[in-house]
């Protein structure tokens, strides 16, 4: 019978070992999509553990598929990304960015919270499990292109296991962003808005502003689109998902000369969406939204991300647990924030939820996260960890 004794020894060795490796991934400078050692670190930690791991590389971007199978079930998956943003002015910084120091009881370094802290937890609380698993498989996949445009990280890696084929796709992935913001648990995110950007020309004729009968003003033709795309209605959402909006993001004559009126002007836009819409219904309404007979332009859709939702289901009942149970608070679902890697990994052979620690300096001088979070955060990846990979029978 394990004592109360036990029970806090390995919930301590647990922190420790959570802790240990935070420190170890943060002094990788691993800023994106550099992954400066960070990679093989992880891949060889892994190995040593028992898991098979394949590398995933392109146009350079290194990305990892680790798994291990313990027998009928499940496929429980965490995602993560090993590479940061810049750390800015370094003379700004209490400790070093990339020296992983602890000061007064918090961790500092760059990627502490975004999100190399997450990926240690979930290590260290795998590590912790291993001899108890025996159903399901796990599997992590780690990416170093996360940060910048995304283009070749986790939708590579969701590439190749869906050209493997729906077999080998996880049934649950937990995404360890840094979803909470005032303390750690209050906050999970079920879903995320889709998003999709759109980069408007409008052409006129230049000339000179003296003699406007000559020109046709791209600005002007810029200004009437720009409120027609300004005057659409969109949802307001609800509970769990914000509505849809659409932003002027820029607007763009070229140069300024103040005699000349501009040829060509550009219009920049992103909506961002509910699960209302699709990014084909999008194209459609902002199409007739723009037509008109006396305005030449042009569009370009770039960067388009669909939404995902997950309603309550045991998924999320058994994180809502978990958190509960090691921090006494039950978190709010929501959908809010920009957009994550979820969106890639999301489908209807998968449900995404996204959790970690706290994201209130993520992206600032001083990125840091107290140590009883990294704790906490473990012994809670763990719980959720043994709901899918542990029969107790």
């Amino acid at each position: 019978m394990t004592s109360v004794c036990d029970i806090e020894l390995n919930n301590l060795s647990l922190k420790n070992k959570a802790i240990e490796l935070t420190q170890h991934l943060v002094r990788f400078p691993s800023i994106t999509p550099d992954d400066a050692g960070s990679f093989d670190y992880v891949c060889q930690y892994l190995k040593r553990l028992g898991f098979t791991c394949q590398e995933v590389t392109q146009h350079g971007v290194r990305n990892l598929i680790a798994t291990q199978t313990f027998g009928q079930g499940k496929t429980f998956a965490f995602a993560g990304h090993l590479d940061v943003v810049p750390a800015g002015p370094i003379e700004l910084w209490t400790s070093p960015p990339f020296a992983g120091n602890i000061i007064s009881e918090r961790l500092y370094g760059r990627g502490v919270a975004d999100m190399k802290g997450g990926i240690a937890c979930f290590i260290a609380a795998v590590e912790g499990l291993l001899s108890q698993c025996n159903k399901g498989k796990i599997m992590l996949l780690i990416t170093c292109d996360e940060e910048g445009e995304a283009e070749h990280g986790t939708s590579c890696i969701m590439d190749k296991l869906n050209a493997l084929g729906t077999a080998h796709l996880p049934d649950y992935c937990l995404v360890g962003e840094p979803s909470s913001k005032v303390r750690l648990g209050d906050t999970v995110k079920i879903g995320r808005r889709g998003s999709l950007s759109g980069h408007i020309r409008v052409f006129g004729q230049q000339g000179h502003v003296a003699y406007p009968h000559n020109c046709q003003n791209a600005a002007h033709g810029a200004i009437v689109l720009s409120q027609r795309l300004l005057a659409l209605e969109w949802d307001t959402g609800s509970i769990t998902m914000p509505g849809t909006s659409l932003q002027i993001t820029q607007l763009n004559s070229g140069e300024f000369v103040d005699n000349i009126v501009p040829g060509t002007t550009d219009i920049c836009f992103n909506i961002r969406y509910s699960s209302l819409h699709s990014e084909h219904s999008l194209k459609q309404l902002i199409k007739k939204a723009l037509l008109s007979d006396d305005i030449r332009y042009e569009i370009e859709w770039q960067r388009p991300c669909a939404p995902y939702f997950n309603k309550a289901n045991q998924f999320v009942n058994t994180l809502n647990a978990a958190i509960e149970n090691t921090v006494g608070i039950k978190p709010i679902l929501t959908t809010d924030g920009g957009t994550s890697d979820g969106r890639f990994i999301a489908s209807r052979h998968t449900e995404v939820i996204e959790f970690g620690l706290r994201n209130d300096n993520i992206h600032q001088v001083n990125e840091s996260a107290s140590l009883a979070d990294i704790g906490d955060l473990a012994m809670i990846y763990q719980q959720v960890l043994a709901a899918f990979c542990v029969d107790e029978r």
